[in-house]
């Protein structure tokens, strides 16, 4: 079964994935060297959200 996108679609779609785009290279990978938690942020001086250690603790 072929399914066939609309011209909207093929915009909606695009949109998303420049917007996921841009949130990926924002993104931070970081690891809490207090309890070793690892996760995804977008800004440098995350909290961690398990511990709630902080990046100078």
């Amino acid at each position: 079964m072929s399914e066939s996108l609309s011209q909207q679609d093929i915009s909606e779609i695009l949109d998303w994935q420049q917007k996921i785009a841009i949130a990926n290279h924002n993104n931070i990978f970081c690891h809490c060297r207090t309890c070793g938690y690892e996760w995804v942020d977008s800004t440098f001086d995350a909290i961690c959200p398990t511990c709630t250690s902080k990046p100078d603790d």
